[in-house]
């Protein structure tokens, strides 16, 4: 892929992780512990436990794609970025459109 057409997906990348950085800011609330001296039924804790474990795994997808996307700028800026990590063939804007942080190219991720 060429570089100018490569760099048509850096502002998609950014955005993204903008948004990603939004909403980590607005899961503090909803992934900080829970004390234990707060009066709360034995359920209501469980469950607020259980609303815990849900943001975090939240957060650790969002932390993980975010990392996709800083590798994916990454490969913008060595001019390797739309390369299929497999076969070093392209991979067609159609599927970066639709996951910009993708490293292999569909034949590939579906002889895998």
């Amino acid at each position: 892929m060429e570089q100018t057409a490569q760099e048509t997906f850096r502002p998609v990348i950014r955005k993204r992780l903008d948004e990603i950085e939004a909403e980590l800011k607005g899961m503090a609330e909803s992934t900080a512990a829970i004390s234990p001296d707060v009066s709360i039924g034995r359920l209501s804790r469980l469950d607020s436990m259980q609303m815990q474990q849900m943001a975090l795994a939240g957060k650790r997808r969002l932390e993980e794609e975010r990392a996709r996307l800083h590798e994916a700028e990454h490969r913008i800026n060595t001019g390797s970025y739309g390369r299929c990590l497999r076969c070093h063939q392209d991979i067609v804007p159609e599927r970066l459109d639709y996951q910009p942080d993708a490293v292999t190219c569909v034949p590939c991720l579906q002889r895998k």
